[in-house]
């Protein structure tokens, strides 16, 4: 199954991000999304209709906003508390059974209801339950070395439970952040995810990593909206 899936690294053509297009940037966004609170499982639903784990809810929920958004995520969490009793009934799920209980049109649907179903039961392997509670007593290091052995999970979603779910430094970013990103002319077009979320990461002050992630996924989101809004004029003026 793995193997059907893309992988993130490409060619490690990254250059650093400039510092004053970072900068001009974060002002920007603040001016218009500064007053919004934070994208976390916890800040926007109430975490346990995924699990009693915070940490656990928090992976579930960014593999979820993944190449996605915070508002195709929230429908999937409604989604899977409508149809399943917990996430050990979605980890014995196949994956076209879980394609069927997502919203439909969910960005890649079948590869994201695999990686899911990967993912929480190579968890249930190592931990005979689905807990992630002993991640907050290890390193960084350790806890970056714990999800890169674990099929599924790609960089942005370690970056993001790191950030949002353990409250250290990180800076996720996947393909539709980057290109967005990209567009903007806040970062060079880059093939190698991890090595623009580590390059993010070291261009980002710790102190301001959760604020301007963030401001960039409420922009992500409303660039997204104003997408698909213009998609729909477009068909209603070619009618």
């Amino acid at each position: 199954m793995r193997s059907r899936w893309r992988s993130e690294r490409g060619l490690n053509r990254v250059n650093a991000p400039d510092p004053t297009k970072l900068a001009a940037f974060h002002k920007k966004l603040e001016n218009k999304f500064g007053q919004l609170g934070g994208v976390g499982c916890t800040d926007l639903i109430d975490h346990r209709l995924i699990s009693d784990d915070p940490l656990i809810s928090e992976l579930v929920f960014s593999l979820l906003v993944w190449e996605s958004s915070i508002e195709h995520a929230i429908k999937a969490v409604e989604a899977i508390d409508e149809h399943l009793i917990d996430l050990n009934e979605l980890r014995v799920c196949t994956p076209d059974e879980l394609v069927t209980l997502l919203p439909a049109r969910y960005p890649k649907l079948l590869e994201r209801s695999e990686r899911l179903i990967v993912c929480l039961n190579s968890v249930f392997d190592r931990e005979n339950k689905l807990s992630l509670v002993h991640l907050s007593e290890m390193t960084k290091k350790d806890v970056l070395t714990y999800f890169e052995s674990i099929a599924g999970v790609p960089a942005f979603v370690t970056a993001r439970v790191i950030l949002l779910g353990l409250g250290w430094h990180a800076f996720p970013i996947d393909e539709w952040l980057s290109n967005e990103l990209e567009r903007a002319g806040v970062v060079d077009k880059t093939s190698d995810i991890p090595g623009l979320i580590s390059r993010m990461e070291r261009a980002v002050r710790a102190s301001d990593s959760l604020k301007f992630y963030t401001l960039i996924e409420h922009w992500a989101t409303d660039q997204r909206a104003a997408k698909l809004n213009a998609k729909k004029n477009a068909v209603k003026g070619s009618s």
